[in-house]
Parts: structure tokens; C-alpha cells; sequence
């Protein structure tokens, strides 16, 4: 009995005074790793490590977080309102790992853990601005790699001020395995404003996300994603706008070769000019999709540089634009409302292209075999303010595209073999190469 509790005190002892540097090398490649991961899925931005130095109980890292010099970090830098060419800021984040099978030294700090497994992480956040001035970010990241390689993150934030901005508590936590090409997200956010003291200022009411998504052989990922903001205020010296509610729901599932695309979306924004509030809700389905081709079509998109030229665009694309519809595929909008104080546009639309033989594929015929249909609806008081700021819009009525029906305007209109159909009326489509 003793000898079996001496032998158990030296693997205890072992396990706590040697494995943290071995368990350290590990951890480190864990971590570069999913990096990595990163990286790979995120082709905007770079990640740098600019120093890593590993001790016996723990390690301290440092890496930087950029936007790239590819085709999507030049288009996101251009969204952010950088040029090309221009520096812009980079996200720092300092790290201190404490490795080991059990990590002893973390509990010297704030949320250590003797949990079992490669180590223990914090990471504090910063921001480096082009000229070099360095602002650390409120928060700290808080992290656990496991046996397996995989790695949860938590950042936490307490409530709190600095300068012109201020912010409510927030709590996002992520787990990637970057073995499993796996990532989850589940978060929330308080409140974020920015006062800039000039007449501007940017306020974020309470924000949640939650995603569960996993990469596939084609090159993107497939789960399902869902978050929501409560209200977005814009303030400048023209006015106040304010957007809100937001939520967007998608899912996105692999059916043999074919993905499958569900996306719901309601938007709202008070005080648009010169309509007053307005509301956007959608429902889209996207059945059918050739996956393989849908991941070269993103990838030629993600490479194609500037959408300034479009002919340059589409000879980039077409071959997978015509591998997808030799396929076929199923789209369908259960629902697609705009809302004005006036009343709501009303939008149902589908589209089916059957499979086709890829050799003997031509635009022409595909438009042949596309079928698809529209009913829309829109109030005979929001369609009279239509046609005060546009008077051409009567148009739509003396043509027959729309038809009086009680209190609402309607059109409903059909596609199949060449012919459209709207409000009864055929109205044959001229089709190049018939």
C-alpha cells in the first residue's frame, strides 16, 4: 500500500514539476496552429507572432493581428476607408500561457484554473495605430488549451469609460478545434458609444451572436450563425439615424455534394430620408447548390481583386457560374417585405433550374428551363407617395404590371419555356440563339 502511494506522489510530482515543459512545446504548437486555422479562414487579415518565449512553468507570446495585401484585405481595407497602399491599424495581443498537464502557476493570477489539460492562457488587447501610438483594450482574453489540441477562449469586459467612449459588460466565449475544423461562438455585448466631441457619435445597443460552424473539403464552412443588435444610433452634424432592431438567422448544411442555404434577415432604420422609418424582412432558401463549384466560385471571388471591371469578373467566374446551373437549384424567397409608414411591399419569388448535362450546357438553353414566378402586393397608399416622387412609376399601371385589387396593387407573373406571364397577360421574351 505504501509503495503504491509513494509511486502515485511520484507521477503526481512528474506530472506537475516536469510535464510543463514538455506539455509547453505542445501547447505552443497547439497554438501556433490555430493560428494558423485562423489565418487560412480569415484570408483578410495576417497573423504575425512577434515573439514567444517559452519558460519551464509558463511561456509569454506576443502576436499582431493585420489587415493583408490580398485581394479581400485590399476590399476590406477600401470598407474601412483606407486606401490600398494605407497603413492602418493592428489588433496586439499579449499572452501569457501556463502550461502543464496540471498548470500549477496560473493560479497566481486572475481565473487560473487547475484544470487538466496542455495549459492555461490570458491574453490582454491592443491597438497599434499607424504612427506606432499603442492603447490597450479594456478586458482580458481568458484561455484553455485541451489534451486534444482544442482551444476555448473567453473574453470578458467589465463595464467602464476611457477618453471619448464608454461601454457596457460583455462576455464572448469561442472554442475551435482546429483538428475537427470546428469553431463555436456564443456572446453578448451590453452597450458600446463613442462620442468624438465634434457633433458625431456612434452608439451600440445590446448585441448577442451564436455560430456553430465547421469547414468542408470545398473551402468554406457550413453551420449555422444567428445574431442581433437592438439598435445601432448614428449621430453627425446632418441629423440622427437610427437602426433596429437587426437579426440575421442562416444555416447552411452539406447534402452529399450539393449545400443547402437558409437565410432569414428583419432590418429596421428610423428616419430615413425622405420616407420616414423603414423595415426590411427576408426569408431565402437556396437548395441544391453544387458544392464543389460554389467553393471555386467563392474563391475566384475572394481572389478577383476590384469589382471595377465586370466583364473581367465574369470571365473569373463563369466557368463555376455554369457548373452551378448545369446542376440545377432551387431558390426561393418565402418572403421579402420592405415597410414604409405608407404600408408594406409585399414580395414572394421562386426559381428552379432542373439538372442539365454539363458538356451540352448553354446559357440559352438554361433560360429555356428555368421556371420561376412573383407575387407581389403593395398598398394603394404607399404606392400613390411612390408615384409623387416618381411620377414615371404610373407606368407600372398603364403597362399592366400592376393591377388594382380592393386596397392593394398586384402583380402576379410567371416564367416557363421563354414565356413570361404577368396578370394573365403573355408577354414572350426574346431569347438570343431560339
Amino acid at each position: 500500500m505504501k509503495k503504491g502511494i509513494v509511486a502515485l506522489l511520484v507521477v503526481l510530482a512528474l506530472v506537475i514539476i516536469v510535464s510543463p515543459a514538455l506539455v509547453g512545446h505542445l501547447a505552443e504548437e497547439s497554438v501556433e496552429t490555430q493560428l494558423e486555422w485562423a489565418a487560412d479562414e480569415n484570408r483578410e487579415i495576417v497573423i504575425t507572432s512577434n515573439r514567444f518565449d517559452r519558460g519551464w512553468f509558463s511561456s509569454e507570446g506576443q502576436h499582431r493581428v493585420a489587415i493583408g495585401d490580398s485581394a479581400a484585405g485590399v476590399r476590406l481595407k477600401q470598407d474601412f476607408g483606407y486606401d490600398a497602399d494605407e497603413a492602418t491599424p493592428a489588433l496586439i495581443i499579449d499572452t501569457r500561457l501556463d502550461h502543464g498537464l496540471i498548470p500549477v502557476s496560473s493560479v497566481s493570477r486572475e481565473k487560473g484554473s487547475l484544470m487538466p489539460g496542455l495549459g492555461s492562457a490570458v491574453s490582454t488587447l491592443s491597438i497599434e495605430m499607424p504612427d506606432g501610438e499603442v492603447t490597450q483594450l479594456p478586458g482580458a482574453v481568458y484561455s484553455s488549451v485541451g489534451l486534444d489540441g482544442s482551444l476555448t477562449s473567453r473574453y470578458l469586459v467589465d463595464a467602464g469609460s476611457m477618453e471619448n467612449a464608454s461601454w457596457g459588460r460583455g462576455n464572448l466565449k469561442v472554442e475551435a478545434d482546429a483538428g475537427a475544423r470546428e469553431i463555436s461562438v456564443d456572446g453578448e455585448f451590453e452597450s458600446f458609444t463613442f462620442d468624438s466631441g465634434d457633433g458625431s457619435a456612434f452608439a451600440l445597443g445590446p448585441f448577442d451572436v451564436a455560430s456553430d460552424m465547421t469547414l468542408t473539403p470545398y473551402g468554406y464552412s457550413v453551420g449555422e450563425m444567428d445574431f442581433s443588435i437592438a439598435t445601432i444610433d448614428i449621430t453627425s452634424v446632418d441629423g440622427e439615424v437610427r437602426l433596429g432592431p437587426i437579426s440575421l438567422d442562416a444555416e447552411t448544411e452539406l447534402d452529399g455534394d450539393r449545400v443547402n442555404i437558409g437565410t432569414s434577415m428583419d432590418f429596421a432604420m428610423a428616419g430615413a430620408p425622405p420616407v420616414g422609418d423603414i423595415a426590411w424582412s427576408m426569408d431565402m432558401t437556396l437548395d441544391g447548390l453544387d458544392a464543389v463549384a460554389a467553393g471555386r466560385l467563392q474563391q475566384a471571388m475572394e481572389s478577383a481583386g476590384d469589382f471595377d471591371d465586370p466583364a473581367a469578373l465574369y470571365g473569373k467566374a463563369e466557368r463555376d457560374l455554369m457548373d452551378i446551373a448545369a446542376r440545377g437549384f432551387e431558390l426561393r424567397f418565402d418572403q421579402l417585405d420592405v415597410t414604409l409608414p405608407q404600408g408594406t411591399v409585399e414580395t414572394k419569388l421562386t426559381a428552379s433550374l432542373p439538372e442539365s448535362g454539363r458538356q451540352s450546357f448553354s446559357w440559352t438553353g438554361a433560360l429555356l428551363a428555368l421556371e420561376a414566378s412573383a407575387d407581389v402586393r403593395i398598398p394603394v397608399s404607399l404606392y400613390e407617395f411612390v408615384t409623387t416622387v416618381n411620377p414615371q412609376s404610373n407606368a407600372l399601371v398603364a403597362m399592366g404590371f400592376l393591377k388594382k385589387n380592393g386596397d392593394d396593387y398586384e402583380m402576379q407573373a410567371s416564367y416557363k419555356k421563354g414565356l413570361l406571364t404577368v396578370n394573365g397577360a403573355p408577354m414572350p421574351i426574346p431569347i438570343p440563339g431560339r
